[in-house]
């Protein structure tokens, strides 16, 4: 009982003394990004949380890397005295990005041989972005909202013209499939890596000083259109649909894809491949979204050329895509130019090429709706009747594509 209690002494006493003399300490810094005209002078605020001795003083090199010359200007060295805020100004002159890191010099007081060691210094970071123009940094982010507002309620304009004509007759079933997918693994990226300390610690390890990608209306978006798309998805098995189905290379596609995210997951779960973590997973299940972008609208496309319509097609889900790309391309120019960052513009050239591409296919159901296919004519009930392939008349088309029930399983093969 004796060799009990003296065990529980000396456990407390050794806790004591950790927490005395290893006690940890980190730092912070405020803001951890801002944005400021050249020529302006801005202060960041530097403090430590956890000192032990309020009189003990920390020294940190402040080390600036910026992607163009000229742009900031701060002192090289700061002092810290134990939890007092230290307030370190700085000077901005010409337009671009600055990351400010830092690096522990010493830390030394009266009683100690040994300063205080700083927890995880090199994870802190401050970034400053020098723009030309604060009013175009305002218009930048009413850019941003415009084509939010516009990509998220372009779901709304197809789901609500199945409903109106109680019929999908004429909405490419593939399209929706792959349009499934994309957000599934577009709502695994973003909330995994808004949400998931696990993913966002991995992401920081192979990405120091970068800020996290994703913000909460990332993942509202990615959410809500996977909801919508769900909803639209369900409306093909309640209303009018002919002899539509998913095409078998649809089928195939999308079951690779299952797989390719299933064994991912697997070998993430298991921490034995340090190139495996699950960072890497929400990161390469991110492709199938940039893939399917490119494929999804192939499907709606040949089908309006095959039916000589766009029936069924919403051009409301048209004109509102095709408003946020061009908006999402304008707003991706002005941070370039406001920030003279011009390389951040192609710097992800997959998803600036696919940006493109989206206003391309816009643009041409766009013709096949107001040119090519505007004289097209259906029924009030939603049943396709007839279509203009020519700017004369109007040609009847095949039994099988006015909407008959017979034959209409969603997964007919």
């Amino acid at each position: 009982m004796k060799g009990n209690w003296l065990l529980l002494i000396g456990a407390y006493f050794s806790a004591v003394f950790y927490s005395t003399a290893f006690c940890v300490v980190t730092l912070h810094v405020d803001p951890e990004s801002h944005y400021l005209e050249g020529g302006k002078e801005g202060t960041l605020e530097i403090w430590l949380e956890g000192v032990q001795n309020s009189e003990e003083v920390f020294e940190f090199t402040i080390n600036v890397s910026t992607n163009n010359e000229d742009v900031f200007e701060i002192t090289d060295k700061v002092l810290v005295v134990g939890s007092i805020k230290s307030k370190v100004p700085y000077t901005t002159h010409k337009a671009g990005n600055a990351l400010i890191s830092f690096e522990q010099v010493s830390g030394h007081h009266d009683n100690a041989d040994n300063g205080t060691i700083v927890s995880d210094v090199g994870d802190v970071y401050a970034h400053i972005y020098v723009i030309r123009s604060q009013p175009l940094n305002v218009f930048n982010i009413i850019v941003g909202w415009i084509y939010f507002t516009a990509w998220s309620m372009s779901f709304y304009p197809q789901l609500y013209e199945n409903i109106t004509r109680r019929s999908v007759v004429g909405l490419n079933f593939d399209f929706l499939s792959f349009n499934m997918l994309g957000y599934i693994v577009y709502s695994i990226f973003n909330v995994g890596l808004y949400w998931i300390p696990k993913v966002q610690d991995e992401y920081r390890d192979e990405h120091p000083g970068q800020l996290i990608p994703v913000k909460l209306n990332d993942v509202f978006f990615s959410l809500h259109g996977g909801l919508l798309t769900a909803i639209t998805i369900g409306t093909c098995f309640i209303y009018e649909r002919g002899n539509q189905s998913v095409s078998w290379i649809c089928r195939v596609s999308i079951s690779i894809g299952l797989t390719y995210i299933l064994t991912l997951a697997i070998i993430s779960s298991t921490d034995k491949f340090p190139n495996c973590t699950w960072w890497h997973f929400v990161s390469w299940i991110s492709y199938i979204k940039l893939i399917v972008t490119v494929v999804k609208y192939c499907p709606q496309a040949y089908m309006n050329y095959s039916r000589q319509s766009t029936t069924g097609w919403s051009i409301g889900n048209v004109l509102l895509d095709l408003t946020g790309g061009i908006c999402s391309l304008l707003q991706a120019f002005l941070i370039a130019y406001n920030s003279d960052d011009w390389p951040s513009l192609i710097a992800n050239p997959v998803k600036f090429g696919l940006g493109i591409l989206t206003i391309i296919f816009d643009a041409v159901f766009m013709v096949q709706h107001y040119i090519l296919y505007a004289d097209a004519h259906y029924s009030k009930s939603g049943r396709f009747l007839s279509g203009g392939g020519s700017k004369k008349g109007y040609k009847k088309i095949h039994d099988s594509e006015k909407g008959s029930s017979e034959n209409s399983n969603f997964f007919r093969t």
